[in-house]
């Protein structure tokens, strides 16, 4: 069965590890959307304040990059285990499942490896802003703070790929956006 681009796909546990990885990654992508309604409640705040003459909310702007980054960051493992993450299948998209298959996990590979290394270099780049004391302007935030914050999106990311790469070397398993 061939899945229409832009229709989502239902998770359907196979084993443990996958129930885990489904939990983990729903429940961040909630805590994403939460967030993300968080911002746009201080948004309009902020805007509604200025127009009325109130003032706005005090660092809005620094507070909103913050937070979109770790908000947006939230929900890279969710897309990962579902597969709708950006990728050009269009010289695969026709292939039998058994061709397809070993060159999508090959593909999961290379995404667990590029996002380890964003997981890596995001915690040193947190590390060097906690280590410079780096804030920003208006609220005196610590940037290390919302840098640090993007790591477990970018570490369940590395997980859910690395569990796809392995369920595409598998016969019997069956993923979302796999034929």
């Amino acid at each position: 069965m061939h899945d229409p681009m832009g229709l989502p796909h239902e998770l359907v546990e196979h084993d443990r590890v996958e129930h885990w990885l489904i939990v983990a990654s729903k429940a961040m992508a909630v805590s994403g959307g939460v967030l993300f309604l968080a911002l746009i409640g201080m948004s309009l705040v902020s805007i509604i304040g200025r127009k009325l003459g109130f003032g706005s909310v005090n660092g809005d702007i620094e507070l909103m990059q913050a937070g979109t980054a770790v908000a947006a960051t939230a929900f890279l493992p969710y897309c990962t285990l579902l597969g709708e993450h950006i990728k050009v299948d269009f010289f695969t998209e026709n292939m039998r499942a058994s061709r397809k298959r070993p060159i999508d996990g090959v593909a999961e590979l290379l995404l667990a490896a590029v996002a380890a290394v964003l997981t890596w270099r995001t915690l040193l780049s947190a590390q060097a802003l906690h280590e410079a004391g780096e804030v920003t302007t208006l609220v005196s935030l610590p940037v290390w703070m919302p840098t640090l914050a993007l790591t477990p999106g970018l570490a369940l990311m590395t997980v859910c790929a690395l569990y796809r790469a392995w369920a595409s070397f598998q016969r019997d398993k069956t993923l979302p956006g796999r034929g």
